[in-house]
């Protein structure tokens, strides 16, 4: 490798460490906006669509302390340009997609690559910057990142309207091309360390999860009674309990529950697993934008940017308010705008008025920027050094598990209420009380099926079922939005009894 002076090797590592972390940033909002455009190109169902989110947070939930345990094991520069190159193949995996279920598998490989790099580059930025340096290094490239996230529904939606969604995943390997580059230019090779790998403990672990993620997202198909969901509730809890008693047993324990018992750190777990709960109900917003105020991609992209937009004015506020008077009071204020703005969302979606929802948009993100960094900061800080890399690893994994089981139940809901309130009503008059619901839950989204089955009915007729769907659809989401605000309370009183007032 070419000598290059330590100001350049800096600079060129902050680069590809920026790059792989807006790519994710970017990716986080940018599929999203396209989901109702992919569900009428490839017949996906709305659970279908619930599965393209989830299969990546889960596999990454399941994959990202593996991805840090890793990189200590066999090199960081390794582990990060593995993860980056399966994340390129599995994006162009995914825009070659021609069925709902060759684009879940596409997306649940690129949630391993993405558990893969995102330690690995983590560590090599901490690694690579001595202390006095290595705060500036974070902000810049969250900053960037943040950027990204910013303009990812709205790139999102440009795509999907203008050119193809296939364009979502396209544009991700050029990007982590140029990452790999500037790795491999001037991130060092580093030395493997001869430790175990807690196999027992990491698929005990991934069994759960995946247990508990498959029970809920398939309740609805299945029946939440029936003998697959309970059995999949017990299998989780099981394997749970395997993790746990294999703990004792393992010399670097994959998942140590014994942190638990710091209260810091178990409030700021649980917090997390709401603030990932109540982050998802972003990936309903741009659906309702696009099948029932009938706006384009396009448009619902830049509707849904400006609850990002908050996050890079807020952000730095909230870390200064919580280094000035400690995590507890901006928690609460985050905590309390969450509410807010689910509680507005909730009322004003039936007005079909995206006006209405501007303030409610920026209070979310507001919101939202008043509880990650505390969250991050006083949980990872109460914890001794030395069991840093592990707290962080299970504090990511608790992070994905909270948006995995956000999409879960948050899809649950949306499609139960929907289904329900539809079929009610089509029982109500005489010349509807006969249809098949089913047959006509894609007319929002202008599904064939739907609107083969459309074309054989009256006008009249079809002017009811369709406003039944519309009405039913509608107060479906103001009830996803209900659920996320009842989790925000639970969130508020979390923060009141595990994190204490900041001495004067």
């Amino acid at each position: 490798m070419k000598t290059i002076s330590e100001k350049k090797r800096k600079r060129l590592i902050l680069f590809a460490m920026t790059s792989s972390t807006s790519l994710i940033f970017l990716n986080a909002t940018l599929l999203p906006v396209a989901l109702p455009t992919i569900q009428r190109e490839l017949l996906v169902s709305m659970s279908g669509l619930q599965w393209i989110i989830n299969a990546y947070l889960l596999a990454t939930a399941v994959f990202v302390i593996a991805g840090g345990r890793l990189g200590d094991l066999f090199g960081h520069r390794r582990m990060f340009c593995i993860g980056v190159a399966i994340y390129s193949i599995s994006s162009v995996m995914g825009a070659m997609a021609e069925t709902g279920w060759w684009l879940i598998m596409s997306r649940a490989i690129q949630g391993t690559g993405g558990a893969l790099m995102s330690p690995a580059g983590m560590s090599i930025l901490i690694h690579s910057f001595p202390e006095k340096e290595r705060g500036r290094a974070i902000g810049i490239m969250v900053g960037i990142g943040s950027v990204f996230l910013s303009l990812g529904p709205f790139i999102g939606g440009a795509f999907t309207q203008y050119l193809s969604w296939r364009w979502a995943f396209l544009i991700n390997p050029p990007i982590a091309l140029y990452g790999i580059l500037m790795v491999i230019k001037s991130v060092p090779k580093s030395e493997a360390i001869k430790e175990s790998f807690d196999f027992p403990g990491f698929i005990s672990l991934s069994l759960c999860i995946s247990c508990l993620t498959l029970a809920l997202m398939q309740g609805k198909v299945w029946g939440w009674g029936s003998w697959q969901v309970v059995f999949l509730l017990l299998l989780a809890i099981c394997f749970l309990l395997a993790v746990r008693g294999l703990e004792r047993f393992a010399k670097h324990p994959f998942f140590q529950f014994n942190l638990f018992k710091n209260r810091t750190f178990l409030g700021g777990c649980i917090l997390m697993l709401c603030s990932q709960f109540i982050l998802m109900i972003t990936v309903f917003w741009p659906i309702y934008f696009q099948k029932i105020v009938m706006d384009s991609p396009m448009i619902a992209g830049l509707i849904t940017a400006i609850a990002t937009i908050p996050l890079m004015l807020f952000a730095p506020i909230g870390g200064n308010l919580a280094d000035r008077r400690g995590a507890r009071l901006p928690l609460l204020m985050g905590f309390t705008l969450l509410f807010l703005s689910l509680i507005w969302f909730s009322y004003f979606l039936s007005y079909q008025n995206i006006a209405l929802l501007f303030p409610a948009l920026f209070a979310f993100g507001a919101g939202i920027s008043f509880v990650m960094t505390p969250a991050s900061a006083a949980t990872l800080s109460s914890v001794p050094k030395t069991k840093t890399g592990v707290a962080t690893g299970m504090y990511n994994t608790l992070r994905f598990t909270g948006a995995t089981i956000g999409v879960a139940v948050l899809g649950a809901v949306q499609v139960n209420v929907q289904d329900d309130l539809f079929a009610a009503s089509l029982k109500n008059r005489p010349d509807t009380a006969s249809l098949n619901p089913d047959l006509y839950e894609g007319l929002l989204n202008s599904l064939p099926r739907s609107m083969d089955a459309a074309r054989t009915l009256e006008s009249e007729t079809f002017a009811y079922v369709k406003g039944s769907l519309i009405k039913a659809s509608t107060v479906a989401f103001s009830a996803t939005n209900l659920v996320a605000a009842a989790v925000a309370v639970l969130a508020f009183l979390i923060t009141l009894v595990f994190f204490k007032k900041a001495k004067r």
